[in-house]
């Protein structure tokens, strides 16, 4: 008796346990629909099959990465565009407000519209098809080009050229400005070069008026720009040279101030001022080599003018330049007297 009472409860118990593994598998199958129609609920389609579900919610996501992909095409189209159209208008209107601030007047150029700086036909003699000369930046000699849109394969892309050249009136410096990118940055070169150099190249260096470098880095990142409103003063360097002879006139007048010592140093019956030439001239740094009147030999004078002052720099031997110099003293400007 015992034994059948056994074998009862070992079948009930596999019963119950057939029992617990139905259930959960019913609370499996559940959960899985659950899933599918959640879903289908987020795709808001009717559920036909478990497999039309699955394709149209393909379909859906497919259409979305569509629309993100080609958002994110646009976006890099536009962070891509350095310079544009619209920009090139706000410089514009920039350029007015600026210059009158300066009390200047500024004209834009491109090389098929070209302005006579100081004999060059700027921007295509440098920037041009048929350019024939280079462009040094802080004394060094850079490659560029002119871009419509901030980039190109040289190390600056000019976008805009302004000039002051056929405004300004009288004997005062002219002001040549680049506007363009290096490594895809903003930047303002100005040249006030007013002659030939030996290298034949023209001179550049970024501008010190912190304005006008505000101002197209504010355009080119489309940001707001503040009109200028109020003179201010320019910070372009004016102690210029205005020319070779007035860099020769100076040292003629150093040399023959006998307050100072240099002045037993010259000897003038063998002084004549046709030996002197350009090596190279940018800002406020002028550099003269003399021949001498025997043909052979010859040496270099570096002037470089401050407010106050100008530095003198002596270089004895044609390979003594740029690397040895001999030697540099002070000279007042008002009364050329070496201190």
């Amino acid at each position: 008796m015992k034994k059948v009472i056994i074998g009862m409860g070992i079948c009930v118990g596999i019963l119950s346990l057939a029992g617990c593994s139905k259930n959960e598998t019913h609370a499996s199958h559940k959960n899985s629909k659950s899933t599918v129609h959640v879903s289908e609920t987020f795709s808001s389609t009717n559920k036909t099959s478990t497999t039309a579900t699955s394709g149209k919610n393909s379909s859906t996501s497919s259409t979305i990465a569509s629309s993100i992909a080609s958002s994110e095409s646009q976006e890099e189209l536009t962070i891509s565009s350095l310079w544009t159209t619209q920009k090139a208008s706000e410089l514009q209107q920039f350029m007015e407000s600026w210059g009158t601030t300066m009390k200047q007047t500024y004209r834009e150029y491109t090389p098929n519209n070209n302005v006579n700086f100081y004999g060059l036909q700027l921007p295509e003699a440098v920037l041009g098809s048929s350019k024939t000369w280079g462009i040094d930046v802080n004394d060094v000699a850079v490659s560029a080009e002119w871009s419509t849109t901030g980039e190109s394969s040289s190390e600056y892309s000019i976008v805009a050229v302004y000039s002051d050249a056929e405004t300004s009136s009288g004997s005062g410096a002219r002001h040549l400005y680049f506007f363009g990118f290096n490594n895809n940055q903003p930047v303002v070169l100005v040249s006030m070069q007013n002659q030939g150099m030996e290298d034949h190249a023209l001179h550049f260096k970024q501008t010190e008026n912190q304005a006008l470098t505000s101002g197209f880095q504010n355009i080119v990142a489309g940001q707001p720009v503040e009109q200028p409103t109020a003179a201010v003063e320019s910070i372009e360097p004016v102690n210029t040279w205005a020319s070779m002879d007035e860099a020769i006139q100076f040292y003629e007048d150093t040399y023959k101030n006998t307050a100072n010592e240099v002045s037993q140093q010259i000897l003038w019956a063998n002084y004549n001022r046709s030996c002197w030439s350009l090596t190279e001239q940018a800002g406020n740094r002028i550099v003269l080599h003399w021949r001498n009147i025997s043909g052979a030999g010859g040496s270099y004078v570096a002037f470089e003018k401050s407010a106050d002052h100008t530095t003198i720099t002596q270089y004895d031997g044609n390979n003594s330049y740029p690397n040895s110099p001999s030697k540099a003293f002070n000279v007042r400007n008002s009364d050329h007297t070496v201190y």
